[in-house]
């Protein structure tokens, strides 16, 4: 609370000097203070003494303004907020009076804290404010280039970097050119820019670099390791300059003088997690043994860090070493950082110890992303496997609520697994719902009449598949699942004929085209064409269903060694396969293309 003398004082001019000055004593009974990045900025209620000054030749002259008594108070509200952690209020403070004072002090002061609480969008518009009062600050200078980098306006940061070099600064370019080339906007201008600032500032590491940084993205390897090489040799402590060395060997070639290089640079710096993470990571594909010895190592020196332990879990998880990736999981939901990538590899370590309820707990909390989809699929086919079908069916329906969009998708999905676990009956009842829901949907109707198909409905096979050819009737693929399914028909042999040939046209490489024509050709009688379809078909797809059927042409015009040396050969591509045995079983054959084969 405020003195009673200073709430009650009159209106008058205050000086910032004295503002600051009065926030530095407030500040002298303070504790438990928030440490400084420079480069960063700096949270409230850690203010020193400031005058605002403007560069006259090479000395500095003070200049102090008065502030109306609102300004002060906001002010002095905003430094006791800071020494209470209260930065929102800091902040709100700061960049208002910024604004309305047009302040160079202020201005800072409002950038400072901005960027000490990541808040970029204030950070930029007051580094703007700052630079436009005070355009020959270096500090302000370096303060629009680096958050005007992060807003992704580059030819703007990069002449702000540019008049930061002119004062001396040393502004951060790398970063402005790794974020060109992320965002793919390293125009030839700006590659331009950069090379022409290397020759004016040749002993400038960070210029030098980030040029470098840009012929490599331009697949200049050579010139960008010269450049490497050059500060090496002005700047032999400086790390930025070996690690680039360390990507440009890779896209030479030369990965093992890459990790060569790394290895010894971590033993000089063990400290440095920035050549160890690089390390680690060519090292996963050379020896993971030791990629997982580093990560160990990173993950010690920096604990809360996710995307090492992540990467270190992975590492335990893929060489299954589950006791060991288990707790680094259950570390990431801990710090609330990955928690769809820990939750599906914990589902996945619990499938792995056949504990099935904890492994669908962790997938169900899965969240869209790289592994949504894998999640749901492994997790509702635990469900199946176990008989749990209410609960496929309750997560399924709370998914189709959830994506709406993906309604027919998540059907399908459902259908196939009651289908591939042998509940056809149940599949049908589903995907009767979808098409309910979906009447348009094709997939949905090809797929009822797929299982129509299994369950021996053949009448409701044919409506669906004809329904299909009227929206669509040059769809090869409903043509030919027709035109096949009428081959068991003598009567309807020429109607299939007429629906494969209609395929074919469509589609003249598809092997399971092929495959009908060769088939009803054979049922035709005609054996030659039939043989010469069938070939062809399976010189595209080693399929079991063709080699049944080519064997068979083969077996009835009495090539017998010929018809059993394709069966074994399909047997040893599905060797479960029991469409090839239903075949030798039609025509009786009573050994076995195996032993067939080998007597002859």
């Amino acid at each position: 609370m405020l003195p009673p003398r200073l709430l009650s004082a009159k209106p008058q001019a205050t000086s910032f000097t004295l503002l600051l000055s009065l926030c530095f004593l407030l500040m002298l009974g303070a504790c438990n203070r928030v440490p400084l990045r420079e480069d960063t900025g700096e949270p409230p209620g850690q203010a020193v003494q400031r005058q605002k000054t403007k560069t006259v030749g090479s000395s500095r002259q003070a200049v102090t303004r008065a502030f109306p008594i609102d300004t002060f108070y906001t002010l002095l509200v905003a430094e006791v907020a800071g020494i209470r952690k209260h930065y929102d209020v800091a902040l709100a403070n700061y960049y208002h009076q910024a604004e309305v004072t047009k302040d160079a002090g202020v201005a800072a002061r409002a950038t400072r804290i901005a960027r000490f609480l990541n808040a970029r969008q204030a950070a930029l518009r007051s580094a703007q404010l700052w630079v436009e009062l005070e355009p020959e600050n270096t500090e302000a200078q370096l303060a629009v280039t680096a958050e005007l980098t992060l807003a992704g306006v580059l030819p703007t940061a990069l002449a702000h970097a540019e008049k930061a070099l002119a004062l001396g600064g040393k502004p951060p370019l790398q970063s402005l050119a790794s974020t060109a080339i992320a965002q793919q906007k390293l125009d030839a201008q700006t590659l331009a820019k950069l090379a022409l600032l290397a020759q004016e500032y040749p002993l400038n590491d960070e210029v030098i670099l980030a040029y470098a940084m840009a012929l490599r993205a331009g697949k200049q390897y050579g010139r960008a390791l010269t450049l490497v090489h050059q500060v090496q040799e002005q700047h032999p402590d400086q790390l930025d300059a070996p690690l680039l060395e360390s990507h440009l060997l890779v896209d030479l070639g030369k990965r093992r003088d890459a990790i060569e290089l790394l290895e010894n640079l971590v033993n000089i710096h063990p400290g440095e997690g920035r050549l160890r993470l690089q390390y680690a990571r060519l090292l996963i594909r050379e020896d993971l043994a030791l990629a997982r010895q580093q990560f160990a190592e990173l993950v010690k020196q920096r604990p809360e860090d996710g995307n090492l332990i992540l990467s270190l879990a992975l590492i335990e998880y893929e060489t299954n070493q589950i006791d060991a990736a288990k707790p680094l999981f259950t570390k990431l939901l801990e710090l609330r950082q990955h928690e769809s990538s820990a939750h599906f590899y914990l589902g996945g370590v619990a499938e792995k110890q056949q504990e099935i309820t904890t492994a669908v707990e962790h997938f169900r909390q899965v969240q869209p992303g790289n592994d949504y989809l894998e999640a749901i699929t492994r997790g509702t086919r635990l469900l199946a496997a176990t008989g749990q079908h209410m609960n496929n069916r309750q997560w399924f329906a709370e998914l189709r609520q959830e994506h709406p969009v993906q309604e027919e998708h998540f059907y399908l999905m459902e259908v196939e697994l009651l289908r591939k676990n042998g509940e056809p009956q149940l599949a049908l009842e589903r995907v009767e719902q979808g098409l309910a829901a979906n009447s348009a949907s094709s997939r949905l109707m090809y797929t009822r009449a797929l299982l129509n198909d299994q369950l021996g409905n053949a009448t409701a096979f044919e409506r669906d598949l004809r329904s299909l050819l009227k929206r669509d009737p040059q769809n090869a693929t409903v043509l030919n699942a027709l035109g096949y399914k009428l081959i068991g028909d003598p009567s309807r042999r020429g109607e299939a004929l007429q629906l494969i040939r209609q395929a074919l046209a469509l589609k003249p490489e598809d092997p399971a085209i092929l495959d009908s024509m060769g088939w009803v050709q054979y049922r035709l009688g005609n054996y030659t064409a039939a043989e010469k379809y069938l070939r062809k078909a399976l010189g595209r797809l080693p399929d079991h269903e063709i080699a049944a059927h080519l064997g068979e042409v083969l077996w009835v015009q009495g090539d017998r060694t010929g018809a059993l040396r394709v069966w074994k050969d399909g047997l040893a591509t599905h060797p479960h396969s029991d469409i090839i045995p239903a075949a030798m079983k039609r025509l009786q054959i009573q050994e076995s293309p195996q032993q067939h084969v080998s007597d002859h």
